[in-house]
């Protein structure tokens, strides 16, 4: 059932990407001609969108991984959680309504990955590569300060916590639960990476001229936060730590974006030139052709000697 549940998700959010495409990237970007082709923009952005791949990947195979290794700890830190809020998130749940449930349950696997993935793709399309290299650092961060957490202070979801709280998502249809549990022990709470991404993406956003999906995003991580409180999932603390965490990440991106960025791209390049990728750059002194690996900020002219800055995008 899980391969279901995947495929569900992948089909709604294709859906909500065409939907966003037309409803939030301005007319002018839609009908100019690109300022780089597919190839400029493949290389130019490969490193961090393997990098952003590989930490995903990671936090995907987490519970495979402890399941394999057996790297469970043998104690729960959700009475600690407990102990600081108490059975605050039931009240989110004084009113159940079973459409209100299958709502945020789309709004909490659909909605949720369908804006981290159009967030990605709005920036790059109206060539708003600081933002896209920003968003970039701050995802990366976000899921590797979280990983540690997730693997040694075990919370447990509020919904088999909390005898008044409802598992709401897990128990609304058997393929939900199976296809979560897959990949989740159900103990992955603190800090809440919905919270922590979808709040990256709309301080991130704020930096930008993409009015339409500032406001679109100033009103769905209130609806997110609300969805994994009322389907049982989070405590109000995983919130508040999300929420730390993505500013935290958001400040380190903002003051030492350009340093990491630097360190990512000699990494680029020494990789570039292992496996052979180049990009034609034109001497604007003898108009001579030379290939480059893409990262390589500057190159010097083996004809007339002359140095050509180089940007890759």
């Amino acid at each position: 059932m899980a391969w279901q549940l995947s495929v569900v998700i992948i089909f709604f959010t294709l859906i909500m990407l065409v939907f966003y495409f037309f409803a939030f990237v301005p007319e002018e970007f839609r009908k100019r001609k690109r300022g780089y082709t597919a190839r400029q923009l493949i290389n130019g952005y490969w490193p961090y969108l393997l990098l952003a791949a590989v930490v995903y990947g990671l936090m995907q195979a987490q519970f495979p991984l402890q399941r394999e290794l057996n790297l469970f700890v043998n104690y729960d830190c959700t009475p600690y959680i407990e102990y600081i809020e108490g059975d605050l998130v039931a009240c989110f749940q004084s009113h159940v309504y079973p459409a209100l449930t299958y709502l945020m349950t789309f709004v909490y696997l659909v909605l949720f990955s369908s804006v981290i993935i159009f967030t990605f793709l709005i920036l790059a399309y109206t060539e708003q590569m600081t933002s896209l290299k920003r968003f970039s650092l701050v995802f990366i961060l976000d899921y590797l300060i979280a990983f540690p957490f997730y693997l040694l202070f075990p919370v447990t979801v509020t919904g088999y916590a909390l005898p008044n709280v409802q598992p709401l998502m897990y128990e609304l249809n058997p393929m939900i639960y199976a296809g979560i549990t897959t990949v989740d022990p159900l103990d992955n709470c603190f800090p809440s990476l919905h919270a922590a991404l979808i709040f990256s993406a709309l301080l991130v956003i704020y930096t930008t001229n993409l009015r339409r999906y500032r406001v679109f995003l100033t009103l769905v991580f209130p609806t997110i936060v609300f969805a994994t409180l009322y389907l049982g999932v989070h405590w109000v603390t995983d919130i508040a730590a999300g929420m730390t965490l993505s500013v935290f990440t958001f400040w380190i991106a903002n003051h030492y974006c350009e340093q990491i960025m630097d360190c990512a791209n000699a990494a680029a390049v020494g990789i570039e030139r292992s496996i052979g990728i180049e990009e034609m750059v034109v001497c604007t002194t003898c108009m001579c052709q030379i290939a480059v690996a893409p990262h390589l900020r500057c190159v010097k002219c083996p004809r007339c000697g002359a140095v050509i800055e180089h940007d890759v995008m």
